[in-house]
């Protein structure tokens, strides 16, 4: 399967199911995600706006920017600026960073803490769908867990060494930002489908160094599962926080079970 094949029957897989999520019984998962989101937001708006005006206050005290003379001094003309204005814009682009940071942080740590519920979501669609059962056992779940939440971990390494690294690039050659930031998306993209597709990895027994192989020879299609997430992430903030990762995780099962029944049958 091309890249481009793998990408769009991802994304078509994502939007059917969406009524298979209300076919099969599945959408009271909708809501965990949205309550989860909601917690880490407000505690995100607080921390992090604290941290940006402590920062601020650092700044002016290092520059000594309140003790510029009114009147007489080369920087006086300029000091309503900067005790105005200039700690203004730069608490905003603090904030701004900070954004751009949590923004993957807290996206990894809502797949982390609801990690469990959609294993749980992904199993039972597997169920509802091909008839299969999966008998319960403790350790198992609790392996899959750990294995789940190291995943999550890896791959959000991953994705912010590659960010640090496009981004003292992109400082010394500013022109390699026509590169670096469509391969930055495709990166998240690709880490963020490689999670979802691995609460089937999981299930199916597959070793760490097997879900590696998997995904990266299917790329398109966790690359066309991250795009979802990531676009249906930017709708407002309780639709997106609802439907997407559901989405995802439901689509990732049906492009999973697609994928191994098609080399099922190539080998028979």
């Amino acid at each position: 399967m091309s890249f481009f094949e793998g990408f769009y029957k991802a994304i078509a897989n994502s939007f059917n199911g969406l009524s298979v999520i209300f076919e099969k019984g599945l959408w009271p998962y909708l809501f965990y995600p949205l309550v989860l989101w909601l917690m880490m937001w407000g505690f995100s708006i607080w921390i992090f706006a604290n941290i940006a005006n402590q920062i601020t206050e650092t700044i002016n005290q290092k520059l000594s920017i309140n003790d510029i003379p009114d009147t007489g001094a080369w920087l006086s003309f300029a000091k309503p600026f900067l005790t105005g204005y200039f700690s203004i814009i730069i608490a905003w682009i603090l904030r701004l960073i900070f954004i751009v940071i949590s923004s993957t942080f807290f996206r990894y740590l809502t797949l982390i803490f609801l990690s469990p519920l959609f294993a749980l979501l992904s199993e039972s669609l597997e169920e509802k769908t091909t008839g299969k059962k999966y008998s319960f056992n403790a350790i198992q779940l609790v392996k899959d867990i750990f294995r789940g939440i190291g995943i999550s971990l890896r791959n959000m390494l991953f994705e912010y060494f590659i960010m640090a690294l496009s981004f003292v690039i992109t400082i010394f050659f500013p022109p390699l930002i026509v590169v670096t930031a469509p391969l930055l998306l495709f990166i998240s993209w690709y880490f963020i489908g490689f999670t979802m597709l691995d609460y089937n990895f999981e299930r199916h027994k597959m070793s760490i160094s097997q879900s590696i192989h998997f995904a990266r020879k299917n790329k398109g299609t966790a690359c066309g599962i991250g795009a979802l997430y990531y676009f249906l992430m930017m709708l407002p903030s309780v639709i997106g926080m609802m439907f997407a990762p559901v989405i995802a995780v439901v689509g990732a099962t049906i492009c999973f079970l697609q994928i191994k029944n098609e080399t099922l049958s190539v080998k028979n």
